[in-house]
């Protein structure tokens, strides 16, 4: 009885989960990916040939060049002005990030998905 109050009596905190984002990226790309071929799928099925293959190689085209905007387009990340007098180390705190995730990102999130819409094309068209 002593120990039902015990446990009781402390704090339950519920476990966090961390995923890393480009897990969730490619967890979403794959999602995407999957809705784009049965979609196309969907199309073929319904008499709709000539669309679904152009549908897919359109967001075939529309996903390639995105990633690709977003690869070269990201910019690199700058550095804060800094109000620390000459010959005065910065903090690291200061410093910008050496990596940009974005293009990461992109690319774990555009994979799938031109995957399932590249097959899509290769076998609706």
């Amino acid at each position: 009885m002593a120990q039902a109050r015990v446990l009781l009596s402390l704090p339950m905190q519920p476990r966090r989960v961390v995923v890393s984002t480009t897990l969730l990226a490619g967890l979403c790309g794959l999602v995407l990916g999957l809705g784009v071929f049965a979609a196309s799928a969907a199309l073929w099925r319904s008499g709709l040939h000539q669309v679904a293959g152009v549908a897919a190689e359109a967001i075939l085209l529309t996903v390639l060049t995105c990633v690709a905007a977003i690869a070269l387009l990201a910019q690199p990340t700058r550095m804060r002005r800094a109000r620390v007098p000459i010959g005065r180390a910065m903090p690291h705190s200061w410093w910008p990030p050496t990596d940009d995730p974005l293009p990461t990102l992109a690319a774990c999130m555009g994979g799938p998905i031109a995957a399932g819409a590249g097959a899509a094309a290769l076998l609706f068209h």
